[in-house]
């Protein structure tokens, strides 16, 4: 049975829109509890002994004119429940329902949880809602038991549906043979894992690996391909292939003692004749014919026991032992090659490069013509060679200077110099007009007048000190207006003094300090020396 609650005035206004042609949608934020019995009135404002608010709340629309109310309260609070009152966003009453027996009652130990259907008089139930938490039909999740909507098997079959459970039937229309090889072959492959028991029928033994397999019989075929085709009755053993029992030759078996027999040597045919184009060998008894013997190496290296000159006819002209020939050539071994007791000489001599005739060799040098060939040991200072080049260029290039340096560089010793030269635009020394002229900047220069054989001192545009050979000097001026300053040389160190003049004695003045007294008609001077603050007159 619904419990019917009194909507307040004050909910009732909150219903009416602002044009009062209409209802608002409203609110339930919280629901006040109270353990006194209360009668409930529309003009109701307030919850008598209203203990607590609990928002944690949930309702909905059953009915046009019911909604489905449930109240949460997990707290330790323990009081007895009679009236209650729900209370909008803003705090106004909405509604307000009492009685005088317990409706419920809270201990501390325990969690209310209240749901009750309330009927609304003159209210659509339509136009309220709740908020905060929603434990109504809460949806199920991972983490939260609750309502759950079974899957369609269509919807079992897209395998998509995050939120929807499967039954033991829809899993069938998943779990079909073609299902499964399909899902397969999205992750198969090398790599995949996948350990199957049989390939094609047949079990892995029954295959061999491409590379590593041993066989226990021998393999044969009409034609059977390795790299290449080996035909049947082909066997393999270790490093080798044998065809027939005999063995296949290949760069690892080749070379000497392999037992190869060869048809021709390089493309020529073994002969112990004079025919062209063959290689020589010997006969049976250890002998061959040649028509010329060029001989490429030094002669201990080549085995020659007589040397047989035969004619056309097949007559024997001449038999020498090889080293009767060789001594007739005046050519003897040694250990370190062949030497020559005699020049060599021939219109053309093939050593390693052709040499022609006329040529000749010496200790470590060529002959040609009676003049040397350069090599690195006779190169440098003193070998008389005259290149046409230098660094790949003509020695007219190396005299013309100037025009590679873009001017005309000074000699060491021996240049005459016509005008100014120096560091900088400050600091240069100027030859011209018979003196020599060292100007270092700000009016400050040294100047030699060779008219005169002095030296002149220049300290800001103006002349200070002359030098002349004589060993004399002259200061112009050592005094500027009526004091100036000197330099000498006091305990070791240089020190300006003042220099003064006047028409009278001095007054006044220091230590070290001069005073040159001029008397006014009389056409004398007396000069004061400052000696510890009292002037001495000399």
């Amino acid at each position: 049975m619904a419990l019917t609650l009194t909507i307040t005035d004050a909910g009732r206004a909150a219903l009416v829109n602002a044009a009062h042609s209409g209802t608002n949608a409203v609110q339930i934020a919280a629901v006040g509890v109270s353990g006194a019995g209360v009668a409930p009135l529309p003009t109701s404002t307030t919850l008598p002994g209203e203990y607590k608010r609990i928002a944690t709340i949930s309702g909905a629309a059953v009915a046009s004119d019911i909604i489905h109310l449930v109240v949460r309260d997990e707290s330790a609070d323990a009081y007895p429940l009679r009236t209650f009152a729900l209370y909008l966003e803003d705090g106004t009453m909405f509604a307000i329902y009492g009685q005088a027996d317990t409706i419920v009652e809270k201990s501390a130990a325990s969690l209310l949880l209240l749901a009750i259907d309330i009927a609304l008089v003159g209210v659509p139930a339509d136009r309220i809602t709740f908020g905060n938490a929603n434990f109504l039909n809460p949806p199920a999740t991972t983490a939260t038991a609750g309502v759950i909507e079974l899957a369609t098997d269509a919807e079992a079959a897209a395998m998509a549906d995050a939120v929807r459970a499967l039954t033991p039937k829809s899993m069938a229309v998943i779990m079909t043979a073609a299902n499964i090889i399909a899902r397969m072959l999205t992750v198969d492959g090398s790599g995949s894992g996948l350990d199957a028991d049989m390939l094609d029928g047949r079990h892995a033994s029954e295959f061999a690996l491409l590379t590593g397999a041993a066989f226990a019989g021998a393999l044969s075929s009409s034609t059977f391909a390795a790299s290449t085709n080996i035909t049947a009755g082909a066997t393999v053993a270790a490093n080798s292939v044998l065809i027939g029992g005999l063995p296949a030759w290949h760069p690892g078996n080749d070379g000497a003692g392999s037992g190869l027999d060869a048809d021709l040597l390089r493309g020529q045919v073994p002969s112990s004749g004079e025919g062209a184009n063959t290689v020589m060998t010997r006969d049976g008894n250890g002998d061959t014919s040649v028509r010329n013997l060029n001989l490429f190496a030094p002669v201990e290296a080549i085995n020659v026991i007589n040397i047989v000159v035969t004619a056309a006819d097949g007559r024997t002209l001449k038999k020498v032992t090889a080293e009767t020939f060789l001594k007739s050539l005046d050519l003897v071994t040694a250990s370190n090659g062949a030497s020559f007791a005699k020049a060599l000489s021939a219109p053309s001599l093939t050593i390693q490069t052709n040499i022609t005739a006329g040529a000749t060799v010496s200790a470590n040098s060529f002959v040609v013509g009676g003049s040397p060939v350069w090599h690195p040991s006779n190169d440098g200072a003193g070998s008389g060679l005259d290149s046409d080049l230098l660094d790949g260029q003509q020695g007219a290039w190396y005299a013309d200077i100037a025009g590679r340096l873009g001017y005309t560089p000074a000699r060491r010793g021996g240049d005459t110099f016509t005008g100014p030269f120096g560091r900088d635009a400050q600091f240069f020394l100027d030859l011209a007009g018979g003196n020599a002229t060292l100007t270092m900047g700000d009016g400050a220069s040294v100047v030699f007048d060779r008219a005169n054989n002095a030296f002149r001192f220049n300290v800001g545009g103006a002349e200070r000190l002359v030098l002349t050979p004589n060993g004399m000097y002259a200061i112009t001026p050592i005094i500027k207006g009526n004091a100036g300053k000197f330099l000498h040389h006091a305990d070791g160190a240089i020190v300006g003094d003042t220099i003064t003049r006047s028409a009278g004695a001095p007054a006044g003045g220091s230590d070290g300090d001069l005073h040159i007294e001029a008397s006014p008609g009389a056409g004398t001077i007396r000069l004061w020396h400052n000696y510890g603050g009292q002037w001495l007159r000399t």
